[in-house]
């Protein structure tokens, strides 16, 4: 008798530092939910839902390896559970180990194959696997499920994209803005896609539209101003670099495309200073591609530009 009170003081304890722990992990506060489910744990020790959010935290808190050493605790209790295999292959995706991952997102879809989720998060797995027709059918398995899940509607397109599928893209970035008009990646990739396409007048109104929505979304004048670049609107080029490099000012393709940009106009000086700021933030590729690309060829000779390259 005095053993099972015993044993159920002990429950009871572990399941305060439990609920404590999910509050904690509700208010991000992860370091001190972790302490939480830890003091829940010397109660209890097989209590898998504490080494679920335990592994929670630690992922959140970007600790991984620890959080999959939770993850695979719990799955001695409970191997069934979808959700478990599913935080795991995100954990395990974060180290770049895709194919491990892969096969976890598979163990998640066997407990719950109608889990929107994780055919979503399996069709990232293959992106990062460079699987973008594998990606673009488990795309397809979610929106079954979720006609209406614009990020996965945006990361099918992205995956088309990248098999040079434009027009097929296009029509899934459309369907997601038609899900969410205020959505910034969204736009965004719309006007990548667009411009990689070729139609760069287009890409400039999505680019537009997605600077309505975040202003400071760098990377939409970075590629507002390549577009432009592309019509051979260097002035309008060059303001759209100037954007993104007030938000920016270490992105070393901004400052080599901006370089390229008074190239063209003639404004040496400015070129080079712009060279030379993008090589010193990554000399390895710049300092290369200005000694050997021939669009470089009519400065060889001038004593600016040999200065930059022997800087």
């Amino acid at each position: 008798m005095m053993q099972n009170s015993f044993k159920l003081s002990l429950n009871l304890e572990a399941e305060f530092f439990f609920q404590q722990g999910l509050r904690r992990n509700k208010t991000e506060k992860f370091e001190a939910a972790i302490a939480s489910f830890d003091k829940a744990l010397r109660c209890k020790p097989e209590y898998p839902e504490a080494l679920f959010q335990k592994g929670f935290a630690l992922g959140s808190l970007g600790k991984h390896e620890l959080a999959i050493g939770c993850f695979d605790q719990m799955l001695t209790f409970k191997s069934d559970d979808c959700w478990v295999w599913h935080n795991r292959a995100i954990a395990l995706g974060k180290l770049e180990r895709y194919n491990e991952a892969l096969n976890s997102f598979e163990r998640a879809i066997e407990f719950n194959p109608n889990g929107t989720t994780a055919w979503h998060n399996r069709g990232l797995t293959l992106c990062d696997l460079g699987k973008y027709e594998k990606a673009v059918l488990s795309f397809d398995r979610a929106l079954k499920l979720q006609p209406d899940a614009y990020w996965a509607w945006y990361n099918r397109g992205n995956a088309l994209k990248q098999l040079e599928r434009y027009e097929e893209a296009l029509n899934s970035y459309d369907r997601a803005i038609e899900f969410s008009p205020k959505n910034l990646l969204a736009w965004y990739y719309r006007g990548v896609n667009l411009s990689e396409w070729g139609c760069h007048e287009k890409a400039i109104l999505s680019f537009d539209r997605a600077l309505t929505i975040q202003p400071q979304y760098y990377k939409a004048w970075l590629h507002k101003g390549f577009a432009w670049e592309q019509l051979k609107n260097y002035e309008n080029a060059i303001a759209s670099y100037n954007q993104a490099l007030e938000l920016a000012p270490s992105d070393d393709a901004v400052w080599y495309n901006r370089g390229r940009c008074y190239m063209v106009l003639q404004n040496i000086d400015r070129a080079v200073e712009n060279f030379r700021q993008a090589i010193s933030i990554h000399p390895g590729k710049y300092l290369q591609i200005i000694q050997t690309d021939a669009q470089f060829d009519s400065l060889r000779q001038d004593e600016r530009f040999q200065a930059l390259l022997n800087c």
